[in-house]
């Protein structure tokens, strides 16, 4: 198992534990993940926030942390892992990314090895309290961004369906993003 996907899910459990409330079922809970990884794939099992129900959000600050909302009770916290799990939880990620990069012939027992170390960090985590995981502080505001709407038209060069607010203008057509980049 990753470890920062281990992380995620004893954060979620304790953000569900903070605010006082279960797995979310519907969209009274917003979780807001400051970096797309595995933490947030850990929050969002444990959690039940996902980018379909628009209850889970990114603002992309390179930060291992997350703010949860409760919208039921208007209580929140954020949830930040502490630096030296973090240290040495990133070494992990780093060595992973090595592996990664070797040749498919070289990396099967490479990677072995990396997921065994991986195993034996999660135990390592699952042993400590979550005081010593994680650093707690108030939520700062967060206001969701509005989503667009459904609307839509078909764009003239590729045929697909393209939400309106997505849709670009380019030699009076109305074209997706990608046919508007690679218009000539």
């Amino acid at each position: 198992m990753c470890p920062m996907y281990a992380l995620g899910i004893r954060m979620g459990k304790k953000a569900l534990e903070v605010l006082g409330r279960p797995r979310e079922n519907g969209v009274k809970l917003i979780a807001v993940v400051e970096y797309k990884n595995c933490l947030s794939d850990g929050l969002q099992y444990v959690c039940g926030t996902t980018y379909g129900k628009n209850n889970l959000y990114c603002l992309d600050y390179g930060k291992f942390a997350a703010s949860f909302y409760d919208l039921a009770n208007s209580r929140s916290v954020r949830i930040s892992v502490k630096r030296d799990i973090l240290e040495k939880v990133l070494e992990f990620g780093l060595k992973g990314q090595e592996v990664k990069k070797l040749p498919p012939s070289n990396r099967e027992e490479e990677a072995r090895e990396h997921f065994k170390s991986g195993a034996e960090i999660v135990e390592e985590l699952n042993k400590l309290p979550d005081e010593k995981l994680f650093s707690f502080s108030e939520a700062p505001l967060f206001k969701p961004a509005e989503e667009p709407s459904l609307k839509h038209e078909i764009c003239q060069r590729c045929g697909e369906v393209v939400l309106k607010d997505y849709v670009k203008v380019k030699n009076g057509k109305l074209l997706c993003i990608p046919c508007y980049s690679n218009f000539s």
